[in-house]
């Protein structure tokens, strides 16, 4: 059986298929990527796949979706492949009604739609019709929470038995537990190269840089937190559209001394090592990545009241919530896990415990029973 891969960017490709595409590989299938080549494609060929330029990207420019529909067709008509898997909206969206005439199957992992506690009902309403655009077509829909689920269900794009749940993109938690000497040779090695005392507190988000994942609570918590005379660094890492914007807000708060904006990292696994409690404080999220990581690294979290969280973090036993957008709920929730160190334990050792379900074997296992009955159809 041949299949594509489909993302709009190869960074959402390697960040969410990459496992998946190699486990498929190791079962006989064939597998290749598709995407827009943003610079991270090589991780894919290094890999050992094909990879082919996809000029959707993230717009809603409809002369862009037009000519990434023309450019996706006329591949599909060259090639012959089996099945496309298309991962999140703007895949999904764009490429599912062209796939569907195309291939035998349609899958369609949606990593999150487009809504979030606080929206306007117009805006909710407007979200949905175009989501509805990527998931009516799509044979199966894999669903990475039981919310993102029960909404999609509710839509009335196929029967309840096309949307299956898969409890995200899955982590591999070898990679984040490390006995207690390797741990601290990376604790220290991190500090040292970011200038970082041994004994100091630090904080740590890993997100894009985009207003969405809440960096305007973040700064102003850390403007209340220096105000109150708590010592700490918070570190940022990622990139993103509003990197500039966000420095610039650092800046005018007056706390750039202490919110560090590191860029991309490949080595986020140390930077948990680094860290005493990780922040996350998104607006919206299917099952984000990040915490489940931190979890499993050994760190407390204070993450955002969002859905996707929600499924992740039992809140004051594996995590700590706060209301989404409150910079003031999260200033409280932070000063709270900052200075009890028994909680922190307390909240480490059962997010530790947590973020075993979300483990990748047990993710794709998950999909890979639904390949291989796509297979005995085919």
């Amino acid at each position: 059986m041949r299949i594509l891969q489909l993302a709009a960017t190869m960074l959402s490709l390697e960040r969410f298929a990459l496992p998946l595409m190699k486990r498929l590989r190791d079962e006989g299938f064939d597998v290749e990527a598709m995407a827009h080549c943003d610079g991270t494609e090589g991780r894919l060929r290094d890999a050992g796949f094909a990879v082919h330029d996809w000029q959707a990207g993230h717009s809603f420019n409809p002369l862009q979706i037009l000519r990434a529909r023309r450019q996706l067709a006329m591949f599909l008509r060259s090639a012959n492949f089996d099945v496309v898997h298309s991962h999140c909206s703007f895949g999904g969206i764009i490429a599912n009604p062209v796939a569907h005439s195309r291939v035998s199957y349609v899958i369609y992992t949606q990593h999150g739609f487009f809504v979030h506690d606080g929206l306007s009902p117009l805006r909710r309403a407007t979200w949905l019709a175009i989501e509805k655009i990527g998931l009516r077509p799509a044979d199966h829909v894999i669903c990475v929470s039981r919310a993102e689920q029960e909404l999609a269900r509710e839509l009335g794009v196929g029967p309840p038995e096309k949307f299956v749940h898969v409890p995200g993109a899955g982590i591999d938690i070898g990679q984040f537990t490390l006995d207690e000497s390797q741990s601290q040779e990376a604790r220290q090695r991190v500090r040292q190269e970011l200038g970082l005392a041994k004994d100091e507190l630090v904080l740590l988000t890993v997100s894009r840089l985009t207003w969405d994942k809440g960096y305007r609570e973040m700064i102003e918590a850390v403007r209340r937190l220096r105000g109150d005379g708590q010592e700490f660094t918070f570190l940022a890492a990622g990139s993103g559209k509003d990197e500039e914007a966000i420095r610039e807000a650092i800046e005018a708060e007056g706390v750039s001394d202490r919110f560090l904006l590191l860029g991309w990292r490949d080595d986020v696994a140390d930077l948990y090592r680094a860290a005493d409690v990780f922040v996350f404080a998104s607006y919206r999220e299917g099952l984000p990545i990040s915490p489940i990581e931190a979890m499993a690294s050994g760190l407390p979290v204070v993450a955002s009241d969002i859905l996707g969280c929600r499924e992740e973090i039992e809140d004051g036993e594996s995590g700590l919530l706060f209301a989404t957008g409150d910079a003031e709920g999260l200033t409280n929730r932070l000063a709270q896990v900052m200075a009890d160190a028994a909680l922190r334990s307390e909240l480490v050792e059962r997010g530790r415990e947590r973020a075993q379900m979300f483990d990748i074997a047990h993710v794709l296992d998950r999909q890979l029973g639904l390949y291989h009955k796509i297979a005995e159809q085919i």
